[in-house]
């Protein structure tokens, strides 16, 4: 994901002299083309989050388009303080990329792990949250959250993620996806975890499929449509690379509870504790019921409740 977000971002600057690349000390051979390209417009600000936030603020108020990048963990957690008050106290057009999101990095331990992300940022005003499920949703994607002069967080994954969208992908901002048109159980995915529940729903033990729904646009949420497939089904099942405590699931059950909906629900999702000792993301996955097998599983099992 993160050569698919070089490549696009390398593009679109050359049309747009306004993008200005800031890098948390990381991707400097990722973004050889885009210095090359674009002249001037790659600051590398250290080991600095902090203050390549307020960096980048400052150049979003004097009229740029700037983008950070490092990892989520960092680019989350070591300038929280900086998102609330710098870029989005003021709504400055920054786009935060937060490159081997979820359990991208397990291998390297808690640190690594930014799997309590969303549920930090969407408690701040102003702030869009955006997941692509692949590579091409995230080219889709990344020319609308510039377009749209909001701060944004856009949440990655690291590299290697296998496809969702095997043809066009027409994902926009603020709107809900159907992956897999389906029956009796609507399954809510968001990220790169998407693939996992697209291998699940094959094969199963009884002939039917799943509706797949893709929530890649955390905020905007598309209210609208979630509530009109939370009637159509009652048996919900959740799917995020993120703890449980303001993560996706949560927010349906509350749109649940507000509308009298009546769902029942499956949740899979990271659990509300240090993840220790889980390897690389494979490996992980499995720890935790993220992985395809573990969603199968959830599936048969809910058909017949």
């Amino acid at each position: 994901m993160r050569n698919a977000f070089a490549n696009k971002i390398t593009e679109l600057a050359k049309k747009n002299k306004k993008i200005i690349l800031l890098s948390g000390d990381i991707g400097n051979k990722l973004f050889n083309s885009f210095k090359k390209q674009n002249l001037g417009r790659f600051i590398n600000c250290g080991v600095a989050e902090s203050n390549m936030t307020t960096v980048a603020a400052g150049l979003a108020y004097a009229g740029f388009t700037p983008i950070t990048y490092t990892i989520a963990s960092f680019n989350v957690f070591k300038t929280i303080e900086q998102i609330k008050i710098d870029i989005c106290y003021q709504n400055l057009p920054v786009i935060i990329v937060g490159v081997g999101a979820g359990l991208s990095y397990s291998n390297l331990g808690t640190t690594h792990h930014s799997i309590e992300d969303i549920g930090v940022l969407n408690s701040i005003s102003n702030l869009n949250i955006i997941c692509p499920a692949d590579q091409k949703e995230l080219i889709k994607l990344l020319p609308q959250i510039i377009k749209s002069g909001k701060p944004t967080y856009l949440r990655l994954g690291k590299k290697n993620e296998k496809q969702v969208y095997s043809g066009n992908c027409g994902s926009k901002i603020g709107k809900v996806e159907i992956i897999q048109k389906g029956r009796e159980i609507c399954i809510f995915g968001t990220g790169n975890v998407l693939h996992n529940v697209i291998s699940a729903s094959k094969n199963l033990k009884y002939n039917f499929k799943p509706q797949i729904v893709n929530i890649h646009s955390i905020k905007p949420f598309d209210k609208k449509n979630v509530l009109k497939y939370l009637k159509e089904f009652k048996k919900i099942i959740v799917v995020e690379e993120h703890i449980e405590a303001g993560g996706l699931s949560v927010m349906l059950k509350k749109l649940t509870s507000e509308n009298r909906t009546n769902n029942k629900f499956i949740c899979h999702n990271t659990g509300n504790k240090y993840l220790i000792g889980l390897g690389d993301k494979i490996n992980a996955h499995k720890k935790v019921k993220l992985d395809s097998l573990s969603i199968k599983k959830s599936i048969d099992k809910f058909y017949k409740m």
